[in-house]
């Protein structure tokens, strides 16, 4: 009976010192941040943005003079920054209407092709800027982006040899004065030369017909009549667009003898 009480008392007392060490382990300073981490939510504050910094009227003017003074407002400069833009749109042109220029107009999906169609839109864009007061830097600044593109282009083909895309270059620009110089008297002139400067220098010899021809022809009327409204200011910015080409005709289809495919067909570029 002894014995039983002894092992008794022995086996609450063990209870009791568990309970004492087991309770300081739940609280102890070790284990309290992962206990918090795992049930309880951190709320995070709202950040919030800095001031924004005012300058006073006579920081502004220092500043704007400074500029003046470095030629940041100068027209060259300003023709080399609306550049970027105006090309950019220029050259979006293919892709964005791929299905345009490759399904309704059969036209091969190639570096020539995007070099053609983007020469075409640069082109209808030199036209808009002869009208403005610094025209021949503007359009200068625009054949630069056109030709800077154009390399790099060439090289990203695998083209390494600086002489090799020198020809290339030099190849491509010769077939763009050539080109110029084409679509500016089929401009003047009446839709069939307008036809036959894009047949030789749009489309090749084995693709293409004069619907093909006559949609081209009337996309081009279009974009010259839409480019001719765009404000000068927003032209200097650099602010324009084009709008999307239609794969049907406006009014009455043109008439066989009003735009047709030319009877000689050569292979020069003209």
């Amino acid at each position: 009976m002894a014995a039983s009480r002894q092992a008794l008392r022995t086996s609450l007392r063990l209870q009791v010192a568990c309970a004492h060490v087991a309770r300081p382990m739940a609280v102890t300073p070790r284990w309290q941040p992962l206990v918090q981490k795992r049930y309880t939510t951190d709320v995070k504050q709202p950040e919030t943005s800095p001031p924004a910094k005012t300058y006073s009227e006579g920081t502004k003017k220092l500043v704007f003079g400074l500029a003046r003074l470095m030629g940041y407002y100068s027209t060259e400069s300003t023709a080399i920054r609306a550049s970027h833009n105006l090309y950019r749109i220029c050259s979006q042109q293919a892709v964005h209407h791929q299905a345009f220029y490759q399904t309704t107009c059969h036209l091969p999906d190639n570096f020539q092709t995007w070099f053609s169609i983007t020469h075409l839109h640069v082109w209808m864009l030199m036209v808009r800027l002869r009208a403005e007061k610094h025209s021949k830097v503007y359009i200068q600044e625009l054949v630069n982006r056109f030709f800077d593109d154009t390399e790099q282009r060439i090289r990203d083909h695998g083209i390494s040899s600086g002489r090799i895309v020198s020809t290339y270059v030099k190849d491509l620009l010769a077939q763009f004065h050539g080109s110029v110089v084409a679509y500016d008297e089929g401009m003047c002139k009446d839709d069939p030369v307008l036809a036959a400067a894009l047949w030789r220098n749009l489309f090749t010899t084995t693709a293409g017909n004069a619907t093909d021809l006559a949609y081209i022809v009337q996309y081009i009327r279009q974009q010259l009549k839409h480019l001719d409204q765009i404000p000068t200011e927003h032209l200097t910015e650099g602010n324009i667009s084009f709008t999307p080409p239609m794969n049907e005709f406006e009014g009455p289809d043109p008439k066989p003898e009003q735009v047709s495919k030319p009877e000689t067909i050569t292979h020069e570029r003209s």
